[in-house]
């Protein structure tokens, strides 16, 4: 770690006992570096009088590190291992064991496309398999706006870019400048705030047990240094059922496979527990 970067980490804590070390080295730095370009800050010194003094620039510069972009259906090759293989599997072997519910944890699920993705792909497949069963996504972030923005389930024509026109049919109502979610889906989501890294709690309070078949945790590993990734996992792997499956984004596959997990299919982002 750059000594630049230590003094932005002491300062933050000095002043406004915010510790923002969890962060990973690079994506802090790079974090850091773009709050200064802002304010054509040539040193860190520089930025951090601005950081002082700019009312809304501490609120810039964690929304800076807490990227929460999200999009419908975001990786397609999991999406679609999921639809085609790992969902009539877990919806057959509900059956066989007479098992009423598929338990499905969307963690840091953002601005909810991620969790009505999972619902989207679960109804259309209890509905065409005629199974009798039903699935409860447990969808959690640490952002209050976030998690309100996904209660709305209202979103940017942009944002449909890989969700099917049959889909949008089905799933959406079109308004005039935006799309929102049909509220018999959003029946099947309960949105709550958790931490991922609290030391306290495994797993969505709302969810009481945790025990999911499959935990989706995508595109967050890479943002944390190494004790909270594996503190991040250890949670994640605890709560999954036997047998269940974690999902996360491509670039955290290496990290992942390095932490007691194995990959189901290559390059799919789909693990289980060794």
């Amino acid at each position: 770690m750059s000594k630049e970067t230590e003094k932005c980490i002491h300062f933050l804590k000095e002043k406004y006992e915010l510790d923002i070390s969890m962060y990973d080295n690079s994506f802090l730095e790079k974090g850091i570096r773009s709050r200064m370009a802002a304010f054509a800050c040539e040193t860190t010194d520089n930025y951090l009088d601005q950081l002082a003094m700019v009312p809304n620039e501490l609120s810039e510069l964690l929304n800076q590190l807490t990227n929460s972009y999200s999009e419908f259906f975001r990786n397609p090759l999991t999406f679609a291992y999921l639809e085609q293989i790992i969902l009539p599997a877990l919806i057959a072997q509900k059956v066989k064991n007479n098992e009423k519910e598929i338990r499905i944890w969307s963690a840091a699920c953002a601005s909810g496309q991620e969790s009505y993705s999972l619902a989207i792909l679960c109804d259309e497949l209890i509905v065409s398999t005629k199974a009798n069963i039903s699935f409860r996504i447990f969808a959690t972030d640490i952002s209050p706006d976030e998690l309100s923005n996904a209660q709305k389930g209202i979103y940017q024509p942009a944002s449909l870019g890989k969700v099917t026109f049959k889909r949008i049919r089905s799933y959406f109502t079109k308004h005039t400048e935006t799309y929102s979610i049909v509220p018999r889906l959003r029946e099947y989501i309960d949105f709550s705030i958790f931490d991922l890294l609290t030391v306290s709690g495994t797993c969505p309070p709302t969810s009481i047990y945790g025990n999911f078949d499959l935990i989706f945790c995508s595109n967050l590993l890479f943002y944390y240094g190494p004790e909270y990734r594996k503190r991040i996992l250890d949670k994640t792997g605890h709560c999954l059922a036997n047998g269940g499956y974690l999902a996360t984004g491509e670039t955290e596959r290496e990290i992942v496979k390095g932490s007691g997990f194995r990959e189901v299919f290559i390059n799919s982002c789909i693990f289980q527990k060794k």
